[in-house]
């Protein structure tokens, strides 16, 4: 049934835990597909059967079989079992088999009217604090990030909407929201849990397949909710390794004309991502993580001549 699905539209799936959430999907459809025919059958057998021309007066007494009766618990009694024999320990494992943080790849998620902000903790594994007060858009602090906190100091935040993991680990996300409801939606991992506001709700799932592919809201969350687009950008160790540290690099120059050649090569380490070409992309990260480091060192050598220069004045 899967296999058929697919064939009409549904997405590959590309993560651990997907299998246990497409059986339900299987079986889900196997009943919809059972009732529409059945109960198209039946609608078309009454449109003959009841016919005016054959039943010109109606029938007060109606029915007296119990054939309905029986059709009814039926299909009561396989919800039932797609709820309790399926359903019920796919969910459990969702919400009680979250990953211990030391062996995840922790992420948190903002949501916000209209674009996901991630945040990563940095090499130290530490998030840095966050205030609503702070909250400035203009200075683009989506989050409210307290930069005079020094766990926030290595925080890496990449491009809005690019979420980066690396394959054949968990990733544990901690979705929360800044005003309305969304909803997170990776459609290829199986994933789709809604933002609450004042919530911070853990999702988890583990990525099998490298590769690049679209995030998206499900939850109608304003007017320009279309706009609402992320990706999920999956590596290998090493390229994610390599890609990390060459973010955390490009924040630390901070200066686009001393790392926009690093920041070119990590661009086309996505694109070779998209291309399916992982040991490729991999290479690509790299080559911008010593990039970046080259950046870095020019900029604290030109910082050193400038305060030569100053001091000579």
């Amino acid at each position: 049934m899967i296999e058929f699905l697919k064939k009409l539209g549904l997405p590959e799936a590309y993560s651990l835990q997907a299998e246990g959430v497409d059986i339900v999907i299987g079986w889900v459809h196997v009943l919809m597909f059972a009732l529409f025919v059945g109960w198209g059958t039946f609608f078309i057998f009454t449109l003959f059967r009841f016919r005016r021309s054959r039943n010109p007066e109606a029938n007060y007494a109606g029915v007296k079989g119990h054939l309905s009766t029986y059709v009814e618990v039926g299909v009561v009694l396989f919800e039932a079992l797609l709820l309790i024999a399926l359903s019920f320990p796919v969910w459990a494992s969702r919400v009680e088999g979250i990953p211990d943080e030391s062996e995840a790849e922790v992420v948190r998620v903002v949501a916000q009217q209209f674009r996901w902000n991630i945040r990563y903790p940095g090499p130290d594994n530490v998030f840095g604090r966050t205030a609503p007060d702070l909250i400035d858009d203009q200075a683009l602090n989506f989050i409210g990030l307290d930069w005079s906190d020094d766990a926030a100091n290595d925080d890496i935040i990449p491009t809005q909407g690019h979420l980066h993991l690396p394959v054949n680990k968990p990733c544990l996300i901690y979705l929360s929201t800044r005003d309305v409801i969304h909803s997170l939606s990776i459609p290829v991992m199986r994933v789709k849990q809604d933002a609450i506001p004042g919530m911070r709700t853990p999702v988890w799932f583990t990525p099998t397949q490298t590769g690049s592919w679209e995030v998206a809201c499900a939850q109608l969350c304003g007017n320009s909710h279309y706009e609402m687009k992320g990706f999920v950008h999956v590596h290998t160790p090493g390229g994610y390794e390599a890609y990390m540290a060459a973010l955390g690099l490009v924040k630390e120059i901070d200066d686009y004309d001393l790392s926009f050649e690093a920041e070119a090569t990590l661009a086309k380490a996505i694109e070779a991502l998209k291309a399916g070409n992982a040991g490729e992309a991999e290479s690509l990260a790299i080559e911008g993580k010593s990039q970046a480091g080259f950046a870095l060192k020019e900029k604290e050598e030109l910082g050193e001549e400038e305060g030569e220069e100053w001091e000579e004045w």
